[in-house]
């Protein structure tokens, strides 16, 4: 089935909707609302969760289909066997012939939510979108799909002359364990078949959001925003600064992006704007916001002391979220729920917690950026170091260091992974996305300071016969000590020293805790945690020739960014 084919099958679905006595229904929030909520869990503060049979993101049975372009490079086994499937699950959705077998079609017959939102704050047309959801709902609890997700975005009429994005579902088709999912950028349409996973919208939306949005000067990334206004020690002024935190999910990237970083002095504030993906406006610097709510992992406990509260709003809905039988909500137990996912619209959230805006000022407007790129090594990373130059900024960007977590593939959580720009959604050439980060910092590199945050810990020490075997657990900061950390460097009180292993400059002193009192950074500096140099060494350059060797493999990256890092690593 060509791609103008399925994109007339799409407009024929939403087209339906506008007339009755069809299957097409179209569902404004209120009255979707009530048939959702009849198939869910109710919290004792009246907030709903839903369980699903799908509990995390087919992201290994999702494929990019379209020219040489936006297809993509390297396929596992799963994404081989789901395109090698494509043909007759499109016939399947949509009706055709394939291999002599005839498919009616179930858009044809199923019953079918209609929902449609819009992307972005709609002050720039170049980073505004129509968003159109389209799912099957045989099985009723379908219904709170849309539900969810419709939180994420504006409810207001479609945009004239604005991008029509769509999705179909399809979770009430069989695929086994996984679903099967087809993005076709190059139309704007994204098919699903087989999950009731709310993140597959919310994601697939973005992925052909970010492929438009590049081809007009504005990179998308995965990265929460915040606005930051904190007293520099060296004056005693209150400066005014953009954040933003890149992450893959489970790194911290939405719990850091609703931390108050303790800051409480007069004039002082943590503003969030974003928690998950924005767009970065080349001409002016400016970070544009995406969604108008949170989706955050439900595993919040105490030291969460915004986003933990808040789940407490009526609006929040969530997936897999652990509620007991009298409404109470077990936030970390991982048994049965170990991928709880919550929708957190910013509207129930403190206005005191809250930027005034989804989108950050223009650079021109704030006295600096602080660019955090978390990760979860645990080993040899110092918690906190200070990238000096673009090119090393950008290569960081490109490797995109951190762990696999439940949400991106179960079977795999807590292995070592590197995903460019810990974004799992880029369509097109990797190496181009390196290039435009490249050219925003060295554009704005006066005003922009980049660092390498370890969220997940230092000093682990694994079986090496049983790499899975953790013989030592690593020292964690997370998470009180990681708002100290960060507030050290707004505050401008963090000391520095030269890292020889790395090319940076690492945290060494000038953080305080809650009690005033200087935190001890030597407990987690990988220097004094290891007892045998020689072992540290080798673990050092064991990841440093990873590095080097990953970032070979982008053939289109600017060769300042690959020679930079080689220099950095201490490598030829």
């Amino acid at each position: 089935m060509d791609e103008h084919t399925i994109l007339q099958n799409i407009n024929e679905l939403v087209a339906r909707s506008k007339h009755s006595a069809t299957n097409v229904t179209e569902y404004m929030g209120p009255s979707l609302r009530i048939f959702s909520e009849i198939t869910g869990q109710r919290t004792k503060y009246s907030g709903f969760n839903w369980d699903t049979r799908v509990g995390s993101r087919s992201a290994k049975y999702t494929v990019i289909v379209g020219d040489k372009k936006v297809m993509q490079k390297r396929l596992v086994p799963q994404q081989k066997e789901t395109l090698a499937e494509m043909d007759v699950n499109l016939a399947r959705v949509f009706s055709g012939a394939v291999d002599g077998v005839e498919y009616s079609g179930h858009v044809n017959t199923l019953p079918i939510d209609y929902v449609h939102r819009v992307m972005g704050s709609g002050a720039d047309p170049d980073f505004t979108y129509n968003c159109n959801f389209l799912v099957t709902t045989k099985n009723p609890t379908y219904h709170h799909i849309g539900y969810m997700w419709g939180k994420m975005l504006r409810e207001v009429d479609p945009i004239a002359d604005m991008p029509d994005l769509y999705i179909l579902m399809l979770p009430d088709v069989n695929t086994g364990t996984y679903g099967r999912f087809y993005t076709f950028p190059e139309i704007n349409v994204t098919v699903g078949l087989g999950s009731d996973y709310m993140g597959e919208v919310k994601k697939g939306f973005l992925r052909m959001a970010m492929y438009l949005a590049k081809q007009k000067g504005i990179l998308g990334v995965h990265a929460a925003s915040k606005i930051i206004k904190a007293e520099d020690a060296s004056d005693e002024k209150i400066r005014t600064y953009g954040a933003l935190i890149f992450g893959l999910s489970g790194t911290g990237k939405t719990t850091n992006a609703g931390h108050t970083h303790y800051l409480d002095k007069d004039g002082e504030a943590a503003l969030m704007a974003q928690d998950d993906f924005v767009g970065l406006r080349l001409r002016d610097g400016c970070a544009l916001g995406t969604e108008q709510a949170l989706f955050l992992k439900t595993d919040l406990d105490d030291d969460d002391l915004l986003l933990k509260p808040a789940t407490k709003a009526p609006d929040f809905t969530a997936q897999n979220l652990f509620v007991d039988a009298k409404g109470n909500i077990n936030y970390l137990e991982e048994d049965i729920c170990a991928n709880g996912r919550g929708i957190l619209p910013r509207a129930s959230l403190p206005k005191s917690r809250v930027y005034k805006s989804i989108d950050l000022p223009p650079m021109s407007e704030l006295d600096s950026m602080f660019i955090f790129f978390n990760t979860r090594r645990n080993t040899v990373v110092p918690i906190l170091q200070e990238l000096m130059s673009p090119e090393l900024a950008a290569g960081y960007f490109m490797l995109g260091e951190s762990i696999v977590t439940p949400a991106n593939d179960p079977e795999r959580a807590g292995e070592s992974v590197r995903v460019v720009g810990t974004n799992p959604f880029i369509v097109g050439d990797e190496g181009e996305e390196g290039n435009m980060f490249y050219e925003f910092l060295k554009t704005y590199q006066d005003k922009v300071r980049c660092f390498l945050m370890n969220t997940g810990g230092v000093g682990e020490i694994k079986d090496s016969e049983d790499p899975k075997k953790v013989i030592r657990e690593a020292v964690r900061p997370w998470k009180s000590g990681i708002g100290y950390i960060t507030r050290a460097i707004f505050r401008n009180t963090a000391k520095w020293a030269e890292c020889s292993d790395y090319g940076t400059k690492v945290l060494i002193g000038g953080v305080t805790d809650h009690h005033g009192e200087q935190y001890d950074m030597n407990r987690l500096d990988p220097k004094q945690i290891y007892d045998d140099d020689q072992v540290r060494n080798q673990m050092v350059i064991e990841l440093n020739n990873e590095r080097v060797k990953y970032l070979e493999q982008f053939t289109s990256l600017d060769d300042e960014i690959k020679s930079a890092m080689k220099c950095a690593l201490k490598l030829k």
